[in-house]
């Protein structure tokens, strides 16, 4: 038996997601489907789901302060400047 819902979707997320779905070839109730079958399979989300640490949370805000942040042209220069041998 098959049970018929509605659920409120973002558009940007359905429009995204849906052209991804379209390549594997799948359906959003296939998608959904495919979801609640791991979740029921797994007992439980079946992707990480994490409140960002204080750590995490002060390098995004770093990162968009541009304060102790440093850019390289080239991944070489990101390795010398870390001291890798590549």
């Amino acid at each position: 038996m098959k049970r018929q819902t509605s659920v409120r979707i973002d558009n940007g997320f359905y429009k995204s997601s849906k052209e991804v779905f379209d390549a594997l070839g799948l359906s959003l109730g296939d998608a959904v489907n495919l979801f609640l079958a791991a979740v029921s399979i797994e007992k439980k989300i079946p992707f990480e789901l994490a409140i960002p640490s204080g750590d995490i949370k002060k390098r995004i805000e770093n990162i968009e302060n541009n304060i102790n942040t440093e850019t390289y042209k080239t991944a070489d220069d990101l390795f010398k400047d870390l001291d890798i041998d590549i």
